[in-house]
């Protein structure tokens, strides 16, 4: 029995609150799998068809700031596992 797909995403944001563009965001689950999602001019991401009830850990690569990596447990639909860029 394979778990339901889910929908996980969120926002990118820098410190000011605004949206980050063009971050690449990577979900990578518990066997080293990733997946990557770039965010769109308001700083939206969605990964769709994540596999519920797995632990990922979820990254942003941006040129202009740094983000810290969030583990979530993915147990439904997320949508507000957002970052907030350090400069």
């Amino acid at each position: 029995m394979t778990a339901a797909g889910v929908s996980v995403s969120g926002r990118v944001l820098n410190a000011n609150g605004q949206g980050v563009r063009n971050a690449t965001v990577v979900i990578t689950d518990a066997e080293g799998n990733r997946r990557t999602a770039t965010t769109g001019s308001f700083g939206f991401y969605t990964f769709e068809d994540v596999e519920a009830g797995q632990t990922y850990v979820l990254g942003v690569n941006s040129k202009r700031y740094r983000f810290t990596s969030r583990v979530v447990n993915v147990a439904d639909t997320l949508s507000d596992v957002d970052f907030i860029g350090q400069e």
